[in-house]
């Protein structure tokens, strides 16, 4: 560990973006060198010694440093990473690198949907218990940035990608949660078993102290009960636990050795929806890892407002709901989106389309949505696999797309914004796709 720590060194930092900038800032912090590398030309580094660009240029100076830091971008099996590896230079990601130089406990929250308003949520109850806990990691708030602006935080929740897990070594959190498997980054991970074991590093260090909390009523994570060296709690909104938490669909409870404790009824919870009850429930576990009892837990779970882009109200205009669900990005994000609303739905979507079926939406579709407006480059491809389950548009983008549902919409309507596809077609991420309808949103009279 004191090899990432010690002053002295040279390091180079390997994808310049949000996590890459922050590892720099933290580097430099230690009394170490930080070497910007990027690929791209344009990419620039305040807390570099320098910056170098270009495959090649990367690949020549890399044996003059002492170590490789990968943003969560970079594939570790790509050329640069490997080349590191193959001439003996350690490599670790940006979460590893802020772990190794924090004492502080860690909560980690991880899985293919919920991530956010799930560790959000976590941070939330925590405060409102008086802990001092900061949410980092996936969030877009990088764990380096955390450890360098928190350093006396009591703990921190993380949220952590199979991207960022790839690349930890070290990484032990004293709980984690993984709320969901669902086939998603497959053509990094190379299948539905590399994905599901990328999970998995996420409980690879473990001890007998620690919690490994899963979902029981997620047949992707079952694989992974029975693995960990810690105690595994499993929460379920489906049937009971002896570990975890669970519903009976009036309350929430707290399980421990097949007792139950009553936390809060389902009806106060801040949060509508099946989905959330489900991340109340994993929230409910690992509260309890920090400290919280069940009467401490209730509040925050009462009053969490939710997540910037995830189900986000925008307005009310001339009777029609407009909401903000850039952060879909996959099909069971849509569909946590769609069963958030009883129906009138005009659901705007498209995108860079995953390599998954879309067709399995179309019941939920009919069931839900009055129109489909398509977008982006996956907008013939959803016109396909949606066929006939509602009414369909395809529209040039987000401006004619909103001037479309403003069109189409009547009173009692739900406009939402919920693609179930990456923004990279369009955008540079969710967020700007996100923010870009928030403002065509309030700018509509």
């Amino acid at each position: 560990m004191r090899y990432w720590r010690n002053g002295g060194r040279s390091f180079g930092v390997l994808g310049l973006g949000r996590s890459g900038r922050a590892a720099a800032e933290l580097i430099l912090s230690l009394s170490s060198e930080a070497i910007g590398l990027d690929e791209a030309p344009s990419a620039e580094c305040d807390a570099c010694s320098r910056v170098v660009t270009g495959t090649e240029p990367i690949l020549d100076m890399l044996p003059s440093i002492d170590g490789l830091v990968i943003s969560p971008g970079i594939d570790p099996a790509s050329a640069i990473p490997a080349f590191a590896v193959e001439i003996g230079l350690p490599v670790i990601g940006e979460i590893e690198l802020a772990y190794r130089n924090t004492n502080a406990p860690v909560l980690a929250v991880t899985g293919s949907n919920g991530k956010t308003t799930t560790a959000e949520w976590l941070g939330h109850v925590l405060r409102k218990a008086g802990l001092d806990a900061v949410v980092a990691g996936n969030t877009g708030y990088p764990f380096s940035s955390a450890v360098l602006d928190r350093a006396d935080a009591d703990l921190f929740v993380l949220e952590v990608s199979s991207y960022q897990l790839q690349t930890v070594d070290l990484f032990h959190p004293v709980g984690a949660a993984i709320l969901n498997i669902t086939p998603d980054h497959l053509q990094r991970h190379g299948g539905m078993e590399n994905y599901r074991e990328a999970k998995a590093r996420v409980f690879m260090n473990m001890a007998a102290s620690d919690i490994l909390v899963l979902n029981g009523d997620d047949p992707g994570s079952i694989p992974l009960s029975g693995r960990t060296s810690g105690l595994e709690l499993q929460f379920s909104v489906k049937r009971k636990v002896f570990n975890g938490a669970c519903s009976d669909g009036e309350y929430v409870y707290s399980v421990l050795d097949g007792v139950y404790e009553r936390v809060i009824r389902v009806g106060d919870i801040s949060l509508p929806g099946i989905h959330n009850l489900s991340n109340a429930l994993a929230v409910t576990c690992l509260a309890g890892k920090a400290g919280l009892t069940p009467e401490r837990i209730a509040p925050g779970l009462a009053d969490f407002p939710g997540v910037v882009h995830r189900i986000e109200h925008i307005r009310r205009l001339d009777g029609v709901n407009w909401v903000n669900d850039s952060k879909s990005t996959n099909p069971e994000s849509l569909v946590a989106a769609l069963e958030s609303f009883s129906g009138g739905i005009v659901l705007i979507a498209g995108g860079k389309a995953k390599e998954v079926d879309y067709s399995i939406l179309n019941t939920l579709l009919a069931e839900k949505v009055a129109a489909i407006i398509l977008i982006g480059e996956a907008a013939d491809r959803l016109k396909e696999a949606w066929s006939g389950s509602a009414p369909v548009h395809k529209e040039q983008g987000m401006e004619k797309a909103v001037a479309r549902a403003r069109e189409i919409s009547v009173s009692g309507n739900t406009v939402l914004l919920s693609p179930a596809c990456a923004s990279f077609d369009q955008y540079s991420s969710f967020e700007e796709r996100g923010d870009h309808f928030r403002s065509l949103v309030e700018a509509l009279s």
